[in-house]
């Protein structure tokens, strides 16, 4: 029988640089992203960094990068692309200095894990006060989603069976319980939206509440003194 860790570790899990670039690519990701982080040189911390793609974008806009990821075939991608990566299981605790990163990106992350208390509360060690968390999570109650249900249709991305797309998310999340699960592990949330594909996507985007990607970032501990809340935050 195969663990998760040895799964993850395995050639099997890697994603194909086609996979990795059409998630660079979501609609309204990078933007987000770019906007929300403090302003270079500083220090980012990129979980789940893959094969280095982000990465790569932000060290060429003068961040200074660590990543973090456990899958070995794109570790070794991410190294060949000049990235400092440690190989590392995301369900332990991470070898790094408290306050180390002004900032951190976890996209499409959480929903992977147990933990997802510790994982935030490890984040949270990693970040300075008024460091930056840049994450997002697919959303349980999207547009799509809910109309899935009431067509009496089973939902994509849950893992609920071998088959599904992404068998190997665990967690569910809609707005409310992933702001709910930030704030108690000690950030605060600033500022949401929403990221949809398709030709109407951007109709939906300032409702993360119905948007098939939830992105946020959120303050760990502190004032936050970087960027202000964007627009799209009640959605």
């Amino acid at each position: 029988m195969t663990s998760k860790q040895d799964y993850i570790r395995s050639d099997a899990a890697s994603l194909s640089n086609a996979a990795q670039r059409g998630l660079l690519h979501l609609p309204r990701r990078l933007d987000f992203l770019v906007e929300s982080l403090p302003p270079p040189p500083a220090r980012i911390l990129d979980v789940g960094c893959a094969g280095g793609y982000v990465a790569t974008l932000l060290m060429k806009l003068g961040y200074e990068v660590t990543g973090i990821e456990l899958n070995t075939r794109m570790a070794e991608q991410a190294r060949q692309r000049g990235i400092d990566v440690l190989e590392h299981d995301l369900e332990e605790p991470v070898p790094l200095p408290d306050g180390r990163f002004d900032g951190v990106h976890a996209c499409e992350i959480i929903e992977h894990l147990f933990d997802t208390d510790g994982f935030l509360a490890e984040l949270g060690r990693l970040l300075r006060p008024g460091g930056v968390l840049v994450a997002s999570t697919p959303n349980l109650n999207s547009l799509g989603n809910r109309l899935r249900v009431l067509a009496g249709r089973s939902l994509p991305m849950w893992g609920a069976g071998p088959q599904d797309r992404h068998g190997g998310h665990i967690r569910v999340l809609n707005k409310p319980s992933f702001g709910d699960l930030l704030a108690r592990n000690g950030f605060r949330p600033t500022g949401y939206l929403g990221s949809n594909q398709g030709r109407l996507g951007r109709l939906v985007d300032p409702f993360p509440a119905l948007s098939q990607l939830i992105l946020v970032r959120a303050v760990a501990g502190g004032r936050d003194r970087e960027a202000p809340e964007r627009d799209g935050a009640s959605g």
